[in-house]
């Protein structure tokens, strides 16, 4: 689950650096735009402003779920210790600079370059600094209260933008890609090391991306026409081309039923949240072959959950249910059917597997049986979710912004039904060990549909 968890966060990297696009070695990406007065998706407000909205409003709606998603990283990753993040943030400008010095052009000249960056960074820092020390918010470990926004984030987002404008739109999308890859190892690196929050590393990617693109604003102005170098190619806006594409997606989960097992009094789901990843290879315009990986979690309502053992409410102060996580893995057929003005409508049917999370039933011992248990919290039943198959079948209206951007909301089905082996505690030896004993299995029905927001790259 350590591998899933962090494997699906690292995939956000992979379609970042279309997200920024704009313009292509000077050649409108919108020609068939009125050239007095583009439309409202063609205007550069929106072009350089939409990723980084996006950001802002994805930090916004995981504020109030900020603990609940750190209990992920403290259940299955708790040691987590590496400090990469520190050093990784600015591999991204020292590439620009080190390709320049090795010959290898980039958009723009080394001069103005350095102008668009220095605005950059002075737009970045300043509004980092003056957030986080008017905000004062407290950092997850508790020893700082400067945890909103993450400045390592900005800045790896700042960075990577810089590589993805200098080489990513100039050269090849595969500078973009690697740049975009080392700015969210980044950002998952500060929550991994209990630095920050997800809310904290989601604004600053924000910021770190709006600083780059109002810096290379400013540039523009200074230098007008200055400091560019010729275009290597043509590259104009695909019309009616296959659709194929890489999507990041997040949104809300509802069960069917309420109920998540047949003991309808004991443990009921509560809504939760779907995120994931997808992408399809699009053989015509309309149908294509693709997968996807996307994790479902949901917590729990056991407030009536009823424990055989009529010693426990004397040794306790209640007890919680840690989340349940489903992982899907899917493939099958994508559709995409296009619309006038760059709007798309989208669908797909999967089937595949999904395994989920183990997890226990935990105790809140009193305070003064905890030096007895040497704990204030004792997992007293244990589940083991087994692997079975799923399918899923989804739907979205898609909105292209940029050349190789757009936007979605969507609605997922998800249908699973999992096996969950019911261990119960007997036994805590004198060195902490914990002996467990299977009390039985119970059918846990997963059925469920997600509502969210997902940003696409486009791979024409």
């Amino acid at each position: 689950m350590k591998k899933y968890v962090v494997c699906l966060s690292l995939s956000f990297s992979c379609f970042l650096p279309s997200l920024v696009a704009q313009q292509v070695n000077g050649i409108s990406l919108f020609p068939n735009d009125s050239a007095s007065k583009p439309g409202f998706w063609q205007s550069k407000a929106v072009r350089i402003s939409a990723v980084p909205v996006g950001l802002f409003a994805a930090s916004a709606l995981t504020w109030g779920e900020r603990k609940e998603i750190r209990k992920f990283r403290n259940r299955y990753i708790p040691s987590f210790r590496h400090h990469y993040d520190d050093y990784m943030q600015y591999v991204p400008a020292v590439a620009v600079f080190g390709l320049n010095a090795a010959g290898i052009k980039g958009k723009h000249t080394v001069k103005r370059a350095l102008v668009s960056y220095a605005f950059s960074a002075i737009i970045m820092g300043t509004t980092v600094n003056t957030i986080k020390y008017s905000a004062k918010v407290e950092r997850p470990s508790g020893d700082e209260r400067n945890s909103f926004p993450s400045g390592h984030t900005a800045n790896s987002f700042m960075n990577a933008t810089f590589l993805h404008k200098e080489y990513g739109q100039y050269r090849h999308p595969l500078y973009g890609v690697a740049g975009y890859t080392m700015a969210t190892a980044t950002a998952i690196g500060r929550q991994l090391n209990n630095r920050h929050w997800i809310s904290d590393v989601l604004a600053g990617a924000g910021i770190g991306i709006l600083s780059t693109e109002l810096g290379y604003l400013i540039a523009d102005k200074v230098f007008k026409d200055k400091g560019n170098h010729p275009p290597l190619r043509d590259n104009p806006y695909p019309i009616n081309k296959k659709p194929s594409f890489l999507e990041m997606r997040i949104g809300f989960a509802t069960a069917t039923s309420g109920d998540l097992t047949k003991k309808s009094s004991d443990i009921h789901a509560i809504r939760g949240f779907n995120m994931g990843l997808e992408g399809a290879w699009f053989f015509h315009k309309n149908i294509g072959i693709g997968g996807e990986f996307a994790f479902t979690s949901f917590p729990v309502n056991d407030d009536h959950l009823a424990f055989s053992d009529p010693d426990i409410p004397t040794l306790t102060d209640g007890h919680y249910t840690q989340p349940m996580g489903i992982r899907y893995l899917h493939l099958g057929p994508f559709f995409s059917l296009p619309l006038p003005n760059n709007w798309f409508i989208t669908g797909k049917i999967n089937a595949g597997s999904s395994l989920g999370a183990d997890g226990n039933v935990i105790l809140q011992i009193k305070e003064d049986y905890e030096e007895f248990f040497r704990t204030n919290e004792l997992p007293y039943l244990r589940y083991k979710p087994e692997a079975t198959f799923s399918w899923s079948a989804g739907a979205g209206l898609q909105k292209r912004i940029a050349r190789n951007l757009g936007l979605k909301v969507y609605a997922s089905y998800f249908d699973s039904d999992h096996d969950f082996s019911i261990d119960q505690l007997t036994e805590i030896d004198l060195d902490g060990k914990y002996t467990y004993q299977h009390v039985g299995t119970e059918r846990v029905k997963f059925d469920h549909f997600a509502f969210g927001v997902g940003l696409t790259a486009f791979i024409w």
